[in-house]
C-alpha cells in the first residue's frame, strides 16, 4: 500500500476537525441548519489554512446520503468519494490550468444537467484568481442565476485579483492564519497517533517556520520524522531548514550593540560557511529584533513574543541597550536588504553590507536629536549676527564695482538681557537679467514643465529682499498657476535661492505688454529719443570676419 503524507492523511474531514477557523465554521453550520446555504461562496486566505478542505466538507454536508446536515457521516459512499476526490457530482477545477474562456464554456454547458446521484452538483474552483478576464465574464450570468441544484465554491489566495462583478455575486469568508498554539496542539496530536517522539520546543520551531500554515507544518513534521533517527529535536529542525541556532542570532545582535563590525562579519562568515540559508538568517534576525522591540515597548510578556523560549534576562538587557528608534531602523534596514537581494546573485554582499552598516551606524534617538537642536538654538540666540552689504567700491585696477558681504559677530549681551537680533541685509543681484537667464537654463534642464510657465515671464528687483516675477496681462495663466500651486512655487524659490545664494521673497505680478510700432500715451507728447550705443570694437571685428563685411562710418 502506498504511503500517504501527513498533509493528506490528517486533512480535516468534518467541521469538528477544522483548526483555527471558528467564525467560518460557525457561520456555515448555522446556514446549513437553517436551510440558507448560498449558491456561491468565496474562501479567501493564505495557503494551507483549510479553504479547500472546508469546501469539501460543505459539499459532503449537502450531499451526504443521511440527508443535508452540518455533521456528515463520513461513512456513506458519497462522503467517501468526496473525501477521495472522485465523486461525479463534486467537480474540483484547478483555476491555474483550466483558466480559459473555452473551459468556462464547457462548465456552462454542463451546469444545466442534473447531478448523477446526489442532491447538488458542486463546483470547487481552486486558485480562482488565475482565471482570465474573459473567463470571468463568461461565468457572470451563470454565477448570478445558477440552476437550483448547482453550488459554486471559489478558493483563492489573492481575492484582490478577482473582478468586483465576481465578488459581488459570492458570500465571502476570509480565512486567517492559524495561531502558533493551535498548530503545536495539532502537531502533538499527530505525533501521539503516529508514535513519534518530538521535543515540544522542536514542534514550536516547526510552527514558527510554518507562519500560520497548518499544511506546511504537517509537511515539515513528516520530513523531520524521516530525517531524525529517534527523537525530533530543535537541532534537527535547524539542520533541515538551514536555520541558525538562537545563540548565533543573539551574538550577532550583541555585536551590533558593541559596535563590533569585524566580530559581526565573522559571525556571518561562519554561518554561511556552515551552509545556512542567508534569507533564513535574515528572517531569524528580524524576528529577534522584533521581540526586542516588543520587550522595549511592553516589557517581557511571553504572550507577545514570537519565540517565548528565548532567555528573558538577555532580551531585557539587550532591549535596554537599544532604543525603539534604533530597533525600528535595524528592522527596516534588514527588510530592505532582503527585498533587494532576493533577485540578485550577490546575496552575501548585500548581507555583509547591512551587517557592517548596523554595527557602525550611530542610531541616535529622536529625543536626543531634538534636545541637541534646542541646545544649539539657545546658543545661537545668545549671539547676534550682522550682515551688511557694501558695494560701489572701486578697485585699484579699474575693474567694475564689486559687492562684498561682511559678517560681524557682536559681543554677547549682559546676563539677564535678551539679545537683539540684527537685521540681515542681503546683497542685491548684480545682474537681474543674468540671474533670470540662469534660472531658466537650470529649470529647462531639471523640470521642463515648470520652465514652460516661467519662459513667459521676467524677473524684477522689487525691494531689498523681494523679487517680482512678472507676466504679460494678456497671458495671465502662468501667474495664476504658479501662485496657486504651492509645490511649483517652492521649486521656483529653491532655484532662485541656489542661483542668488540667499532666499528671496517672491511675488507674482502682471505688466502691460507694449506692442512694437504702437504709440504709447507718452510718445504722443514727447518724441522718444533713442540712444545709439557704440558697439564694442572687438565684437564688431568678429562680426566683420564672420560675415565677410565691412564697417560703414
Amino acid at each position: 500500500m502506498s504511503y500517504t503524507v501527513f498533509a493528506r492523511k490528517y486533512r480535516p474531514q468534518t467541521f469538528e476537525e477544522v483548526v483555527g477557523q471558528e467564525a467560518t465554521v460557525t457561520t456555515l453550520r448555522n446556514a446549513i441548519a437553517q436551510g440558507r446555504v448560498a449558491h456561491a461562496y468565496l474562501f479567501a486566505g493564505p495557503r494551507g489554512v483549510g479553504k479547500t478542505s472546508i469546501a469539501r466538507i460543505l459539499a459532503k454536508c449537502l450531499n451526504c446520503q443521511q440527508g443535508t446536515t452540518d455533521s456528515p457521516c463520513d461513512k456513506c459512499d458519497s462522503c467517501r468519494c468526496i473525501s477521495e476526490g472522485r465523486d461525479l457530482d463534486v467537480i474540483e477545477i484547478d483555476g491555474a490550468s483550466n483558466r480559459s474562456i473555452d473551459d468556462v464554456r464547457t462548465l456552462r454547458e454542463n451546469v444545466k444537467y442534473l447531478p448523477s446521484r446526489s442532491r447538488h452538483k458542486v463546483y470547487i474552483i481552486d486558485e480562482a484568481h488565475m482565471l482570465t478576464k474573459e473567463a470571468f465574464n463568461a461565468l457572470l450570468k451563470t454565477l448570478e442565476e445558477p440552476p437550483p441544484h448547482v453550488k459554486f465554491f471559489f478558493a483563492t489566495t489573492a481575492p484582490n485579483k478577482l473582478p468586483e462583478t465576481i465578488l459581488s455575486r459570492c458570500q465571502r469568508f476570509d480565512f486567517k492564519n492559524i495561531s502558533l498554539e493551535d498548530i503545536v496542539n495539532r502537531l502533538q496530536q499527530i505525533t501521539k497517533k503516529e508514535g513519534i517522539k518530538a521535543e515540544e520546543e522542536a514542534l514550536r520551531a516547526i510552527a514558527r517556520y510554518a507562519r500560520g500554515g497548518l499544511r506546511d507544518s504537517q509537511s515539515l513534521l513528516d520530513q523531520l520524522w524521516a530525517f531524525s533517527e529517534d527523537t525530533v529535536t530543535v537541532a534537527d529542525v535547524q539542520g533541515l531548514l538551514g536555520a541558525v541556532p538562537e545563540e548565533g542570532v543573539s551574538a550577532l545582535v550583541e555585536r551590533f550593540i558593541q559596535k563590533d563590525a569585524p566580530g559581526a562579519l565573522k559571525i556571518v562568515n561562519e554561518t554561511l560557511k556552515e551552509g545556512k540559508d542567508w534569507a533564513t538568517f535574515i528572517d531569524q534576525t528580524l524576528w529577534y529584533l522584533r521581540d526586542l522591540l516588543v520587550v522595549s515597548t511592553c516589557g517581557y510578556d511571553q504572550g507577545l513574543l514570537e519565540n517565548p523560549w528565548r532567555e528573558a534576562q538577555l532580551l531585557k538587557t539587550q532591549s535596554q541597550a537599544l532604543s525603539q528608534e534604533t530597533l525600528m531602523a535595524m528592522i527596516q534596514t534588514l527588510t530592505e536588504v532582503k527585498r533587494k537581494a532576493r533577485d540578485d546573485f550577490q546575496q552575501r554582499v548585500f548581507l555583509e553590507m547591512a551587517v557592517v552598516k548596523l554595527a557602525t551606524m550611530d542610531f541616535r534617538p529622536l529625543s536626543e536629536v531634538l534636545s541637541r537642536l534646542e541646545e544649539l538654538e539657545k546658543r545661537a540666540s545668545a549671539i547676534g549676527y550682522r550682515q551688511s552689504a557694501t558695494g560701489n567700491q572701486e578697485t585699484k585696477g579699474g575693474n567694475p564695482k564689486a559687492i562684498r558681504m561682511t559678517t560681524e559677530v557682536t559681543n554677547s549681551p549682559p546676563a539677564g538681557e535678551t539679545p537683539a537680533r540684527e537685521k540681515i541685509q542681503y546683497p542685491p543681484p548684480k545682474d537681474i537679467g543674468g540671474v533670470w537667464t540662469q534660472v531658466l537654463e537650470r529649470m529647462h534642464r531639471e523640470k521642463l514643465s515648470t520652465w514652460s510657465y516661467l519662459k513667459e515671464g521676467r524677473l524684477r528687483q522689487d525691494g531689498e529682499q523681494e523679487l517680482a516675477l512678472e507676466f504679460p496681462k494678456d497671458r495671465p495663466f502662468p501667474k495664476k498657476y504658479l501662485e496657486t500651486n504651492a509645490q511649483e512655487r517652492t521649486v521656483v524659490e529653491e532655484c532662485l535661492t541656489s542661483v542668488l545664494g540667499w532666499r528671496p521673497r517672491l511675488k507674482f505680478t502682471l505688466y502691460e505688454r507694449v506692442v512694437p510700432g504702437e504709440a504709447t500715451p507718452k510718445d504722443t507728447l514727447v518724441e522718444k529719443k533713442v540712444a545709439v550705443a557704440t558697439p564694442d570694437k572687438g565684437l564688431a571685428e568678429k562680426a566683420v570676419d564672420l560675415f565677410n563685411g565691412q564697417i560703414q562710418k
